[in-house]
């Protein structure tokens, strides 16, 4: 097949659902299909790395708004595709696959990663505007859907449009479990960290309010506990806040900022440093990609009961789920993994087990490879 993947952002640039993007046409291209992905080229990125079994093209747009931008040029290069996959949103991308759709015949499935709400008065009347009359039919118009769960889908203001029939059961994300995997702790990095004989609580992920970093480090702060650390790796705006926060509860000694680190060379590390992961996000969370890094790795994990992170745990089985934005409920959990060994362990050997049976990258290629070829033939 002759395959287009469509996506606003893709690596090196940073992004979840560029990653799963790449992800996705890494493993279609080594099924030997053709595969193009088109995406936005951003001028202060070096691009010195791209996969060598993928052709990238990098489209400039004369209008630009974030992630977003107009590329009218795409409608014409889309033609000589079998199928197109749309990763959504992807405003001033988008309407050009449904054109082509419309006008040429086109077959494209979609992925719906996420909503997009506007945090202006006039961003938010544009997009009030658009999710009705664009947004609907662009969703309407593709031949198969993917989303981070059906829980999740059913709960965004797209939920309401779609046209049930065409999910697929197709896994949207997935983990590498050559890389991420069980391995000793790293003595000289425990050290370094001053993390010797603590029992580790890890927290991957952008220092950002929503993913609730300011609820863990409270929680921590209340567990008269010398022996538990927190490990947060990730780098963000709000680094500041949440040192200060530290910093005014008194536990500097028992969290540790280590900063943005290397998925592909320092990330599987840490996640082995820890004992357990903690994702304590409010809202937004589509789906947690950390989480499923961090079981991969042989760690259970306590996250939130958002519709997303918490399709992927087992409560009580292979992780905890606990009460969005509820310290005492975190607290509850914290103290159970950080005191049981022997019970977390077990867990962690279930987490992987489930990993290994339902989220590699390569049963996900496969399932995309069965969708397309149904589409094509029929």
């Amino acid at each position: 097949m002759k395959i287009a993947q469509i996506i606003g952002t893709f690596p090196p640039h940073h992004g979840g659902m560029g990653y799963i993007c790449y992800h996705n046409s890494i493993q279609l291209a080594r099924r030997g299909h053709d595969v193009t992905v088109f995406t936005l080229n951003y001028d202060n990125i070096i691009y010195d790395n791209d996969p060598q079994n993928l052709k990238i093209i990098r489209m400039n747009t004369p209008i630009r708004h974030g992630d977003a931008g107009m590329v009218p040029q795409l409608f014409k290069m889309l033609e000589p595709y079998d199928i197109i996959h749309l990763h959504y949103p992807f405003f001033g991308a988008a309407e050009y696959v449904y054109l082509s759709h419309i006008l040429k015949k086109k077959k494209y499935f979609l992925t719906y990663h996420m909503d997009v709400f506007g945090n202006t008065g006039l961003k938010k009347f544009v997009i009030d505007l658009y999710d009705p009359l664009l947004m609907k039919k662009i969703i309407n118009g593709s031949r198969g859907i993917c989303s981070p769960g059906n829980d999740y889908l059913k709960s965004t203001k797209a939920g309401s449009m779609i046209p049930w029939d065409k999910v697929t059961k197709i896994g949207y994300g997935g983990v590498d479990i050559h890389k991420y995997k069980p391995r000793p702790k790293d003595i000289s990095l425990l050290k370094k960290h001053g993390l010797e004989n603590k029992t580790i609580a890890l927290f991957v992920g952008n220092l950002i309010p929503f993913k609730g970093l300011h609820i863990l480090i409270d929680a921590i702060a209340e567990i008269d506990d010398a022996g538990l650390a927190l490990l947060v790796v990730g780098g963000g705006y709000n680094e500041k806040a949440y040192r200060k926060q530290v910093s005014d509860k008194g536990i500097g000694e028992r969290v540790v900022f280590a900063g943005p680190q290397s998925p592909d060379r320092d990330l599987p590390v840490y996640y082995n440093l820890a004992d357990f992961l903690v994702l304590p996000s409010t809202h937004s969370e589509s789906f947690g990609l950390v989480i499923l890094e961090a079981m991969a790795s042989g760690k259970p994990a306590i996250i939130s009961e958002l519709p997303g992170p918490s399709q992927l745990i087992t409560h009580g089985r292979d992780g905890f789920i606990a009460k969005i934005g509820s310290r005492k409920n975190l607290i509850k959990y914290l103290v159970k993994l950080s005191n049981n060994k022997i019970e977390r362990e077990k867990m962690g050997k279930l987490a992987r087990e489930k990993v290994i049976k339902k989220y590699t990258w390569e049963k996900i290629g496969e399932e995309l490879e069965e969708a397309f070829y149904s589409i094509i033939q029929n």
